[in-house]
């Protein structure tokens, strides 16, 4: 490559000259090629892999005969492109250099001619704005050629450290790249290789101790390895778990690692040009994966960019400076100070983005852009750091949003006389809400069409609290454009009223999002999915009646039919997670309170981003998260968690509480209290209300002998939790003078002694004994542990235990998969080996794409214990027998005919996929097998069906 000549002082130190002529020199460095033995080779090689010089190894100079001073004019990576670049010279440029008479005519010229052709090159790297240096393209070279890796694996980032070999460090280079982990050093002619498949890391963790300080410690079946003397230690610690749970996702999915081809193109000052487009790639996954989860927005929505700024509120006249956040479809806003106020804008909803007039709005300032809304709210956004930039921007945006497909879109005012959103304008969609009613799709909730009898308290609670919530709306807007204060947090910690439950669910949740734009997707989805006949929905047929069976509606045919619509629609439109048990229980609330779509896009919320993983064969989510909250139990209930350990009670008290909301462990009066908490704070709040149970228990659960009586205690405990005293005790007057949300330290703690006088626990006027107000457990959990307990560290716990998770199915996997392997003459160690070779060899070409998503999921999801593991197609059977059998690597020109006879032999129900134990039997027969059994095989694959004779050529023919 051509670079801008410059002055080198010492052509020939640590450099060979391999070609010359009058004006030219072409020189490879010391340590590359063939003669890598010598001492000046290694001495070399030690400072390039010491020191961050590392220059390409090749190079072309020039210089005159009666001159000292030489100039770099090209460098390379490969000799193949160097050598390109000096027959360019010679054809091009020697002819016309003998021509001039003065030397520094010949130098200036030279000069002039390489700058040429490097500013065409720049020209050219202009139209992709991202290519990456000629140092990245340096150290690829070098990856791909350290360690032998195939094309297709592409290196992410590079970072000089220094690996731990027992008690002395050896400075080196750390590759991370899509699927592997890999560390280069040599220094003195000693070489560390050290090349880790992220699919085997079971644990990534920082550690500071007196053996390894400051260093980062990955740990796989084989061992720990420890890296330290990082430049930029949070940077590679935060690559590296991103990449490791990229592994985890494809261990438990299947799914090809793909690259952000958007990102080539973005348009947005925000983002950092990176040495590596794949960097900027896991980059901006991370920084989009944080603003979706902060905003709840839908999966596929991208962050753009960001920019300071302050948000002009009317309800107290205020600015509040904070981030705004742009994508594709939302901008969104949130302070600087925790909680003070949110704002989350549609582009749907958007009317016109103009810059506000600073002498109309005096208040506002300089560099103000004003949002009007088509409902006529209108959103200021006042000192706007670029504001020309961002008005071009949303200016773009907004012209590529497409119209809203349903009135619902432009609903931002919803009328709160029912749980469903009902639309003030009902627009041209008659006939698809008519083709809904007939149907039989509900378009409200069940509990409108089932009522119960409501004790005297808790209707003039409701009452209370939809007058304070109607006064919310009032001040702070309402639909997906209202402020979101410290007062909302008030009202929804006092509980929400029973009418308003769907509208502040569906807000809050990000559900509202999906519903809006996929209008009539769910009818679709019934029509498709009722019918079907697959697994998932006979094990829905199987729970339906098991669905909530307190409540009246689900003893009737319409409320079945509903759930049944609910949880099919969902398996048909997700059928990696089809359907799990618990999910059953979560619908049938949903239902009782929403309208029957709104329930399925909640469940979809709940599902895909609430709650991810939790409902799939495996329930992977719930065993990471009760691991988490082992941890959280160690470290804030530590004598609690020691007598847990005791009882062998660690890992069995909160998978239900999780998998159902505590739906399944109290009355459901009381755990929707936990689900509008939950719907508001996301997955943090279910910690805190556990956490705050077991603390409130901790006492008599320390007194507790066997692991029977641990258990029934908290079940009568969970049990006994209710929603509205006897007369004695008013919730409705003691929420509405409970204290403000930054003063929870002060809130009284209400309980009732075991064994009170017996009152209703629900609406289903069951007797009971009570223990305490459910909104007592609420307020405690944010007392206690709010500030205690972020989101950000339930990211990261979660990390750290998803690891081992699912490491720990992988290996319950591979022990069954070897225990169906009949006896041969490999040991069981190279069994083992050998079955860790196939499954990683298919894990990579997943990664790489060269497997196609849909095969990988298919063959991924056709058990749950372990079989897909066992499942080899043809290619793969074909790369392994090559690899490992001796009938694979003899140089037979008919070797592929024969591979696939054999494969069909094998392949017993003729699917195209035989069983590893299958792959066992033929490498032990052709490989180590008696002559007998080989000479059988052998003409056994010669005989009809597996040997077309039409293929058979006889000697006279």
């Amino acid at each position: 490559m051509w670079v801008k000549p410059e002055e080198i002082l010492v052509p020939g130190a640590f450099w060979n000259a391999e070609q010359t002529n009058k004006y030219f020199i072409l020189q490879q460095r010391h340590g590359h090629g063939k003669n890598k033995t010598n001492i000046t080779s290694i001495l070399v090689r030690t400072l390039d892999t010491v020191l961050d010089t590392k220059p390409p190894p090749y190079r072309i100079l020039h210089q005159t005969p009666n001159s000292e001073v030489y100039y770099l004019v090209a460098c390379s990576l490969t000799q193949k492109e160097i050598l390109q670049d000096w027959d360019w010279i010679a054809k091009n440029l020697m002819h016309t250099l003998f021509n001039f008479d003065n030397e520094d005519q010949v130098t200036e010229f030279v000069k002039c001619k390489i700058e040429s052709l490097v500013a065409d090159f720049k020209r050219s790297k202009d139209s992709s704005e991202d290519s990456e240096s000629q140092t990245f393209r340096l150290y690829s070279y070098r990856f791909h050629r350290i360690f032998d890796m195939p094309e297709q694996e592409k290196l992410v980032n590079f970072y000089s450290c220094s690996y731990w070999k027992g008690s002395l460090p050896r400075q080196g280079w750390l590759y991370l790249s899509v699927t592997h982990l890999c560390f280069y050093s040599y220094i003195i002619g000693k070489e560390t290789k050290i090349q880790i498949r992220w699919t085997d890391v079971t644990e990534l963790e920082t550690i500071n101790s007196f053996v390894f300080p400051d260093s980062i410690q990955v740990c796989t079946r084989q061992g720990q390895f420890n890296f330290s003397m990082f430049v930029r230690k949070s940077d590679t610690f935060n690559l590296m778990t991103q990449l490791a749970n990229l592994a985890m996702k494809q261990l438990m999915d299947e799914e090809s690692f793909r690259e952000d081809t958007d990102l080539l193109y973005k348009l947005s000052k925000n983002v950092p040009k990176k040495a590596s487009v794949l960097k900027r790639d896991m980059d901006a996954r991370a920084q989009s994966e944080a603003f979706r989860s902060t905003f709840r927005l839908p999966a596929d929505e991208k962050l753009d960019g960001l920019t300071q700024c302050a948000l002009w509120t009317p309800y107290n006249k205020r600015q509040s400076k904070g981030i705004l956040y742009l994508s594709n479809n939302y901008v969104c806003f949130k302070s600087k100070v925790p909680r003070l106020v949110d704002l989350i804008i549609p582009l749907r909803e958007v009317q016109v983005i103009e810059k506000a007039s600073t002498d109309t709005q005096s208040h506002a300032g300089e560099k103000s852009i004003l949002f009007t809304m088509k409902h006529k709210a209108s959103f200021l956004f006042t000192q706007v750091e670029d504001r020309e930039f961002l008005s071009q921007k949303l200016s773009e945006l907004l012209g590529r949003t497409s119209a809203p497909k349903s009135p619902l879109e432009d609903a931002s005012s919803l009328c709160s006389s029912s749980n469903s959103f009902i639309l003030l304008e009902s627009g041209d969609d008659d006939k698809h809400h008519k083709r809904n009613q007939c149907d039989g799709i509900l378009h409200q909730p069940l509990m409108e069409l089932y009522a119960l009898p409501v004790h005297g308290d808790i209707l003039e609670t409701e009452t209370e609290k939809e007058k304070e919530w109607t006064k919310h709306f009032e001040e702070f807007g309402r639909g997906m454009t209202i402020y979101r204060t410290t007062d909302t947090t008030q009202l929804i910690l006092r509980g929400v009223p029973d009418k308003l439950r769907s509208e502040i669910w569906l807000i809050y949740s990000g559900a509202s999002n999906e519903l809006a734009n996929h209008a009539g997707h769910y009818a679709d989805l019934v029509e498709a999915a009722v019918l079907k006949k697959c697994q998932s929905n006979e094990e829905i047929e199987r729970d339906l009646h098991r669905s909530l069976p307190e409540h009246p509606a689900f003893h009737d045919e319409l409320g079945l039919n509903a759930l049944r619509r609910v949880l099919c629609s969902y398996a048909c439109r997700n059928p990696h997670i089809g359907y799990c048990q618990a999910m059953n229980m979560v619908a049938s609330v949903l239902l009782l309170y929403c309208s029957e779509e709104e329930a399925f896009w909640l469940l979809v919320g709940i599902c895909e981003r609430l709650l991810p993983d939790y409902y799939n064969r495996k329930v992977v989510g719930a065993m990471v998260d009760q691991n988490v909250m082992d941890e959280l139990m160690e470290k804030h209930l530590p004598k609690l968690h020691a007598h847990l350990v005791k009882l062998n009670m660690i890992g069995m008290i909160c998978l239900s509480w999780f998998l159902t909301l505590f739906l399944s462990v109290m009355s459901y009066d009381c755990a929707v209290w936990i689900m509008d908490c939950f719907f508001f704070e996301g997955a943090k709040v279910i910690f805190q209300v556990a956490l705050t149970i077991l603390e409130l228990n901790e006492e008599a659960l320390l007194k507790c002998q066997d692991e029977g009586e641990a258990m029934q205690l908290l079940s009568e405990y969970l049990n006994g939790i209710y929603v509205i005293g006897d007369s004695v005790l008013d919730i409705g007057e003691d929420l509405s003078k409970s204290p403000p949300f930054n003063n929870l330290n002060s809130f009284p703690l209400q309980t009732i002694p075991t064994g009170a006088p017996v009152g209703p626990k629900s609406r289903m006027e069951r007797s009971h004994k009570k223990s305490v107000l459910i909104s007592t457990i609420i307020f405690e959990s944010y007392r206690r542990f709010d500030t205690i307990l972020q989101s950000t560290d339930i990211s990261t716990l979660r990390l750290k235990h998803r690891l081992k998770v699912i490491q720990t199915l992988e290996d319950a996997a591979m022990r069954n998969a070897l225990r169906s392997v009949p006896q041969t003459n490999f040991s069981q160690m190279e069994i083992q080996e050998l079955f860790l070779l196939v499954r990683g060899d298919h894990l990579w070409q997943v990664a790489c794409g060269a497997v196609s998503d849909e095969k990988a999921v298919s063959t991924a999801g056709t058990s749950g214990n372990g079989h897909q593991y066992q499942l080899i197609d043809l290619e793969q059977f074909r790369s392994a027998f090559m690899a490992f059998s001796p009938w694979g690597n003899n140089g037979n020109p008919n070797l592929h005919p024969l591979i696939h006879r054999i494969f069909m032999l094998f392949d017993d129900d003729c699917d195209g996929y035989i069983k590893f134990c299958d792959l066992v039997q033929i490498l032990a027969i052709t490989g180590c097998g008696d002559v007998t059994y080989r000479l059988r095989l052998f003409y056994c694959l010669h005989l009809p069906p597996l040997l077309n004779t039409t293929d058979v050529s006889t000697p006279g023919s």
